[in-house]
């Protein structure tokens, strides 16, 4: 009696004999990829990522290195401008108490402090300049720290990269973020600087120019327009410098 065997076997067999001619999941082990399989892609995006790094360190450097010029040249400015108001309010001070015990008008040692403070309030006037132009830098540098973040972002989304290459890219997003912190303090410290030396400016060009009507005539008063005194009879002069 002859062996049957049922049609749907004999299909099944089929399919898989000729799924291991073709490569399926039944091949046996060792046998070569697909052919449309690409390995070239992931080393060429690694390639482009390593090099992006690259520049993106260096770009990192040079900001870091900007950063800390321009906090030293704020330190600098700073401490220039507090010794230009020490200076200046010790000449008024000495000024002042000359005109109080009362001296001759137009008094030529009198002048020369005068055309001293007046020096001194000049060169803070020169170095709120300095610090409007730090002020300027260090915004710009604000826009540099803004385009590493946004590049880094953009390097974190291209294909094939290695996790070192991530975390490479994670540690230059961290210490750009940390220059950002610190050129936001830098920012707010030159705008406080910035308007407390215009305050102290503005007070002082109306007392130096009330101290130069003093000056003239020997002894404390008010020039026009000055508090608690009369209008002088004669324009208010500043002292002329002694040739």
């Amino acid at each position: 009696m002859a062996l049957r065997v049922p049609r749907s076997a004999l299909l099944l067999a089929a399919i898989v004999l000729g799924g291991c001619t073709e490569g399926s999941v039944f091949a046996p082990a060792g046998s070569p990829p697909p052919s449309n399989t690409n390995p070239a892609i992931t080393q060429t995006g690694t390639q482009t990522v390593r090099k992006t790094i690259e520049q993106l360190r260096s770009d990192q450097a040079a900001l870091n290195s900007g950063i800390a010029a321009q906090q030293g040249q704020f330190n600098t400015t700073r401490a220039q401008l507090a010794t230009d108001a020490r200076t200046y309010s010790g000449l008024v001070s000495g000024i002042t108490s000359r005109l109080q015990a009362g001296t001759t008008p137009g008094n030529p040692d009198l002048v020369n402090q005068w055309n001293a403070a007046q020096g001194r309030l000049d060169a803070v006037t020169l170095g709120v300049g300095t610090l409007n132009s730090l002020a300027s830098q260090v915004t710009t540098q604000a826009s540099v720290a803004g385009y590493l973040l946004e590049n880094v972002r953009l390097a974190l989304m291209v294909g094939g990269a290695t996790d070192a290459d991530h975390r490479s890219l994670r540690a230059i997003e961290s210490e750009t973020r940390r220059s950002m912190q610190q050129i936001d303090r830098l920012i707010a410290d030159l705008n406080a600087e910035i308007a407390r030396e215009n305050t102290f400016l503005g007070r002082e060009r109306t007392n130096l120019a009330a101290l130069s009507y003093n000056v003239n005539i020997g002894r404390l008063g008010a020039p026009v327009g000055g508090p608690g005194g009369a209008a002088p009879s004669q324009p208010t002069r500043r002292p002329v410098p002694l040739q």
